[in-house]
């Protein structure tokens, strides 16, 4: 059995990008434009090292009646957010023809298959990395058992095991959101429908002790949200005062919350414009033998990354919401 070599390569790396593009998770939070959660933008014909994302804001007083404007308008007010991207490379090779003649498959198919589930997974994790602050001033909510805490640095060291995940901290991260903090702006919403939403995304353990609340069980009775269309409720665990709620294993945890062994989440609450995201459209696919032709090894690779979104030093639209979990 000979492989064949004239198989069209960039066929294959034209549908691996396409697959990898429908199975990332963070897709459905993606646009073109910083109303979305996360701005995404392709590389114009993929070259470059670097993409800067502008953003653009005014603030100001309005002068009233017949009151002079001209020498007294406000300036617009601009920065910058740089996504680093690099090529990331995976790669699998078969154990060769007399093992692939034991089983009816096709290998390149297997390939591709495998190679779309870990590009997916490391493009999540590459944007989960970029929006997730481990340590320095940032928005914090603590979770608390009697009343929830904001801090401008990271609060794992004062959380007691039972400080879990409670709608209560819901409504509280939503109005920080919308007054902002001393770390934080006013956060946008995102828009559906003419309604304004959140995202809070929590890792499945602190979901699990969040369903236990009968306050959250009893809301989601009324939350209806199966008749919404809008990808940003796809595989939501429900509604909360305007907040979607997810869960996603790509949330960060450890266990050494409580300046001890509290295991702890760290969750995030997400707004328009949460981040930036940047990649190439084109994927390598490249085919190689080995071992005279006996085995077939391919290469995949493709050009991203992500960076959180700041503006004068101040996180643009995430608040991180650091809750105990129960350790299943």
């Amino acid at each position: 059995m000979a492989w064949d070599t004239g198989l069209n390569v960039s066929r294959w790396a034209k549908q691996l990008a396409y697959e990898v593009g429908k199975e990332i998770y963070f897709s459905k939070f993606m646009g073109d434009t910083f109303g979305s959660m996360i701005c995404s933008k392709t590389m114009p014909e993929g070259k470059g090292k670097d993409m800067t994302f502008g953003m653009v804001g005014l603030s100001g007083t309005a002068v009233t009646g017949d009151s002079t404007l001209e020498s007294n308008e406000d300036n617009l007010t601009s920065n910058e957010v740089t996504v680093t991207t690099a090529q990331r490379r995976f790669g699998v090779i078969n154990a060769g023809k007399f093992d692939d003649s034991k089983v009816l498959y096709n290998f390149r198919q297997e390939a591709l298959a495998q190679l779309k589930r870990v590009f997916a997974e490391d493009h999540d994790a590459q944007i989960f990395s970029a929006i997730t602050k481990t340590s320095g001033a940032g928005a914090y909510l603590r979770a608390d058992n009697s009343a929830s805490v904001y801090a401008a640095t990271d609060p794992k060291a004062n959380l007691a095991a039972a400080d879990l995940a409670v709608p209560g901290d819901i409504s509280k991260l939503k109005k920080m959101a919308m007054l902002g903090t001393t770390k934080s702006y006013k956060m946008k919403p995102i828009r559906v429908n003419g309604k304004d939403y959140f995202i809070l995304l929590l890792h499945p353990e602190a979901a699990y002790d969040l369903a236990q609340d009968s306050t959250w069980r009893n809301a989601q009775q009324y939350a209806n949200i199966r008749g919404e269309d809008n990808p940003i409720f796809s595989g939501a665990l429900g509604v909360y005062d305007g907040v979607v709620v997810h869960e996603h294993e790509g949330i960060t945890v450890a266990a050494d919350g409580g300046g001890a062994s509290v295991a702890y989440a760290r969750n995030l609450f997400l707004g328009a414009g949460a981040a930036c995201y940047a990649k190439t459209d084109n994927m390598s696919w490249v085919e190689k033998t080995f071992d005279y032709g006996n085995k077939l090894g391919v290469a995949a690779g493709q050009i991203y990354g992500s960076a959180l979104s700041t503006f004068d030093s101040k996180d643009y639209a995430v608040i991180q919401y650091i809750s105990a979990r129960t350790d299943l």
